[in-house]
């Protein structure tokens, strides 16, 4: 099934409320990437750098009945972008990327009945990412890879639940052998109950739940990324337990 258009930023569509029209977006992606300069040769150091926010810019035309409706609808498009705060911002129903109004203009075209107007989007986290999340659920064999596949084409952050068929204390390891991260959790999982490890999946912060309870202190290691395509996953540990890795599709 074909993709359709759907520009919308949180609560408010961009194409069809208000009298609001939109010309196709453009986005802007960047490397920070820092250089040092050598003393008496060619050329400088670079850095290997990763992307920084991107940038997405809206155009577009509102109109009005009258002066009156002009202006109320010009209130309702800035309030709509810059009474906001970070918000889903969507192209089309597929995928969506999290961003802010950064700035907003607009100019009379026509006093009374139109207006042009102009909004830049910040997105802290530079992805697309899919709409539908995919939900991997898994009783490997500790020792044994198996694999997760990410649809897209950029890296993917994950959330990694482990539930628990018998009580596991410092014995529960989790490699994604195709990125080299690895993790160990040190801490006792009871029978039954469930190890959250979210790589930002859910909000902008890392965590580690261990039955809800924040649980830190007994981490260490990598959280874990899937790569675009087929990724292989490896447990190490007590036999039995059910490993479930949410993601979203990601892409550039």
């Amino acid at each position: 099934m074909s993709a359709t258009i759907q520009v919308k930023f949180g609560t408010l569509a961009l194409d069809s409320t208000n009298n609001i029209t939109c010309r196709p977006p453009s986005e802007k992606n960047a490397k920070p990437v820092q250089t040092t300069n050598i003393p008496c040769t060619d050329g400088a150091i670079a850095e290997e750098a990763k992307l920084g926010p991107k940038t997405i810019t809206i155009e577009g035309d509102i109109a009005g009945s009258d002066y009156d409706d002009l202006r109320t609808n010009l209130g309702a498009l800035k309030a709509g972008l810059l009474g906001q705060g970070i918000a889903k911002l969507t192209i089309d129903n597929e995928r969506y990327i999290n961003c802010q109004c950064k700035d907003f203009s607009y100019a009379y075209d026509h006093m009374t009945r139109r207006a042009t107007w102009s909004a830049t989007f910040i997105a802290h986290y530079p992805f697309w990412q899919a709409e539908t999340a995919t939900e991997d659920e898994d009783t490997p064999t500790s020792g044994v890879g198996y694999t997760v596949t990410n649809a897209g084409n950029a890296p993917a952050r994950c959330k990694i639940e482990i539930l628990a068929d018998a009580e596991t204390a410092d014995s529960c390891k989790i490699q994604n052998t195709t990125t080299g991260e690895t993790f160990q959790y040190r801490g006792t999982i009871a029978a039954a109950k469930v190890l959250e490890v979210d790589n930002r999946y859910d909000t902008d912060d890392f965590e580690v739940l261990n039955d809800g309870a924040d649980d830190m202190d007994n981490y260490e290691g990598d959280f874990i990324t899937l790569d675009p395509g087929e990724n292989t996953i490896v447990y190490t540990g007590v036999a039995g337990p059910t490993i479930t890795i949410t993601h979203r599709a990601t892409y550039y």
